[in-house]
């Protein structure tokens, strides 16, 4: 077993349980207006929307959200792809994975099924359900499931072949009409009697994918005792003895999303408008009024409301009598969480990563979207792949737009190759103006990297009174791409960087932005790192002054950065870092996105693929891990880390969304005021520690007896909270009685109290 297994099954079994039960600990936020689902129930006038980051419920009559469901209040996961009602009043929900989630809409009670999620398909996406009278019908990535909505059981095994289509097929959607089963599929139309033949046999399947159905037909609807099939490439319909186009020319070879019929009406999506035609006049195709041109993915009925649409980036569109609104939670505006900062006010800043994201804010409340569509002084482009925060301002990093200073609400100013010296990409794309990383330094100053720029200046600062000033790169690291930076105590900037030259490079101007030939500078190479080392990934310079550099093969500390400086040419070498499990030191080698510390100093460790490592000061001690299996953590591959410490919640942000964890990494009062503990009274021996609340900064701690006697003296992990286990020095369970807990700095000019009964049981 090599070493990097052996730190995995460590991790596994000492964490397994200890995560996982404490979801109250946990908070996910996901983008809810993504819709891929709507299911709307006559019976109690909500409508159901599934979407990419989980469900919520909407009361059609008011308009009003009234319940939400993700990973952490009934789901298996938030990636949903389907939605439907059986007739005992249960709401099936599909997902990416192949699991199913079934919700009682009578009592609120959750079953399961793993069968498809566990099984060993490729493509395991259910991506529409499909009930019929007892049976549920799952069109799958792999072929279509035949489940039993009385007791949840599989009936026969899956139907992989349909006709001569291949094996394995994806099928996307389902309809029936006199006991036939249509299936839209990645080959075309495959259709048969699902009462009196056997659907695992082949040859029981007609198969139809003549033009304009000849591959990814995507939809498919009963209407009119026809069958009406759309695909990427056109529209179509069965009369139950031909097929035959779409008899409306401007939409028949158009690419058709979604079709759904109600009454003597069928309405589709074609393209980014919804349609609709009546049964006796199908050639004519109507818009419909107060549903404009948009990025629509489903639709529904609702008896009382009418047609309902699904979009991509705004909920649910729905005439509640006052015209069409978008109605959905609020939630960040994608799931893309490229890089995470807090700011003094305890805001959550999020730079989505992606071309159409642009950045958001979240108050503890309310999240508020930054696009230039609402704040066309952002720039020019949405595409913002990093956020700074430093000295009360919020610099959000444009990769084409140039960066953007966020000073308050009424003030944001973007910077860009027409009205500053921020050069672009080249000659031919002289606007294009690819910002990457940014940290302030000691004196105020703004330290900004770029990916590229046609002056092969990649490194620029911006002083408050000077503007901006470019640094050209010295011949050591060459037209290297230049992204994330952290700054030390000595204002060293350690940067990381990519292409020709991948390493760290560090910068120090000496104390004189525009005297450049005083500057100081040298280059860490992956070479320095190790041989298994390709690339650095993430910097940060901790509260001892030590340099953190997060690779795709564990993690190096250099822990004398001032040498580097005064000697570039025999610079200190970087230090791997190891976990002690025992009496063994294991090699810490995994692939690491992204490297924070808390208040206290705890490392934070965002994986590829094995969720987040919590490490002590020195990270020499794992404390906690967090992936899918163990925790309600959204995804394994984190991209960005930070930890609050107001509140000592930690922040993992992902491309499936943002989570969030409680911790005890709280930053210290100023004086002391009064020392809470709890429990109180504390009842020993007991599977949780007394957590003393209310600490200055590096706290010694004292419990004593009421007749003087000091119990335990130890010292506070530095934070505004520390815990006692209820133990004496020689190490027993404290007497029953009442203790003084009694903590001050160390010259004894500030001293708190509090008090605690003890039960020993």
């Amino acid at each position: 077993m090599t070493k990097r297994k052996f730190v995995a099954v460590i991790v596994f079994f000492f964490l397994l349980n200890n995560a996982y039960s404490q979801t109250s600990k946990w908070e996910n936020f996901t983008d809810l207006k993504n819709i891929t689902s709507i299911e709307s129930d006559n019976v109690s006038g909500k409508i159901y929307c599934s979407s990419t980051g989980g469900l919520f419920v909407l009361e059609a009559a008011t308009g009003k959200v009234v319940n939400k469901y993700t990973n952490l209040n009934g789901l298996i996961i938030n990636d949903l792809t389907s939605l439907a009602i059986d007739n005992n009043r249960k709401l099936w929900i599909g997902a990416s994975d192949g699991s199913l989630s079934i919700l009682n809409l009578q009592d609120l009670s959750w079953k399961y099924i793993f069968d498809i999620k566990n099984s060993s398909e490729s493509n395991k996406a259910i991506n529409f359900l499909y009930p019929i009278g007892n049976l549920m019908f799952a069109a799958t990535g792999y072929g279509i499931q035949k489940i039993s909505i009385i007791n949840f059981n599989f009936i026969d095994a899956p139907y992989y072949k349909l006709g001569s289509f291949p094996t394995n097929g994806t099928v996307y959607s389902l309809t029936s009409n006199n006991n036939v089963l249509y299936a839209a599929t990645k080959y075309g139309v495959a259709y048969a009697n699902f009462v009196s033949s056997n659907l695992n046999n082949p040859a029981t399947w007609t198969n139809h994918n003549d033009s304009p159905l000849t591959a990814d037909v995507k939809t498919i609807e009963t209407f009119d005792n026809k069958i009406f099939a759309g695909a990427l490439t056109g529209f179509a319909y069965f009369d139950g003895s031909k097929w035959r186009s779409y008899p409306n020319a401007s939409v028949s070879t158009q690419n058709i999303k979604y079709i759904k019929a109600s009454g003597d009406k069928i309405y589709f999506i074609s393209g980014n408008s919804i349609y609709f035609s009546t049964s006796s006049n199908l050639e004519t195709i109507n818009s419909i009024p107060g549903l404009p041109p948009n990025n629509y993915t489903t639709l529904d009925y609702n008896n009382n409301f009418g047609l309902i649409a699904g979009l991509a980036d705004k909920g649910i569109s729905l005439n509640t009598g006052i015209g069409y609104n978008f109605y959905f939670p609020n939630s960040p505006y994608t799931n893309s969480f490229n890089q995470i900062v807090i700011d003094d006010n305890n805001n959550i800043w999020v730079a989505g990563g992606n071309p159409n994201s642009g950045f958001y804010k979240f108050d503890g409340q309310n999240w508020q979207n930054f696009t230039t569509i609402n704040h066309p002084e952002i720039g020019n482009s949405n595409w913002f792949q990093k956020i700074a925060f430093g000295y009360g301002k919020i610099w959000a990093l444009g990769y084409g737009g140039g960066p953007t200073i966020v000073i308050d609400s009424n003030n944001i100013i973007n910077f860009n190759p027409t009205n500053s010296i921020l050069p672009g990409i080249s000659i031919a794309a002289p606007n294009f103006c690819a910002t990457y990383g940014g940290a302030y330094d000691n004196n105020q100053v703004f330290w900004l990297t770029f990916i590229l720029t046609v002056s092969n200046t990649n490194l620029f600062a911006y002083d408050q009174h000077a503007g901006w000033i470019g640094f050209i790169n010295p011949a050591i690291i060459g037209a290297s791409s230049l992204s994330e930076v952290a700054v030390d105590s000595y204002n060293t900037k350690w940067i990381v960087s990519s292409g020709s030259r991948a390493g760290l490079y560090f910068f120090n101007e000496n104390g004189t932005l525009t005297d450049q030939t005083d500057d100081v500078f040298g280059y860490y190479d992956h070479s320095d790192f190790g041989s298994e080392v390709g690339y650095v990934t993430d910097v940060i310079v901790e509260k001892n002054n030590e340099v953190w550099a997060a690779t795709n093969n564990g993690v190096f500390i250099i822990n004398d950065p001032l040498a580097a400086v005064q000697n570039p040419n025999q610079k200190p070498r970087p230090q791997k870092l190891g976990i002690i499990f025992g009496n063994l030191k294991v090699p810490f080698t995994e692939n690491c996105l992204t490297i924070t510390n808390d208040i206290l100093n705890d490392k934070w460790i965002g994986t590829q693929t094995n969720g987040v490592f919590h490490l002590s000061s020195d990270g020499s001690t794992l404390i906690e891990q967090f992936n899918t299996s163990n925790s309600p953590i959204l995804s394994n591959s984190i991209n960005t880390i930070a930890v609050s410490t107001k509140t000592g919640r930690a922040f993992f942000g992902s491309q499936q969304g943002l989570s969030s964890y409680s911790t005890d990494a709280i930053e210290p009062v100023q004086d002391f005021t009064k020392i809470i503990v709890s429990p109180n009274p504390y009842l020993i021996p007991s599977g949780v520690s007394l957590k003393i609340d209310g600490l200055i900064e590096n706290s010694i701690i004292k419990i004593i007896t009421l007749s003087g006697e000091v119990v335990r003296e130890f010292d506070s992990p530095g934070g505004r909270i520390a815990f006692w286990d209820g133990r004496n020095k020689k190490n027993e369970l404290a007497s029953t009685g009442i203790y003084i807990i009694v903590a001050y700095n160390k010259d004894g000019s500030k001293v708190g109290t509090g008090k605690v009964a003890i039960v020993n049981k």
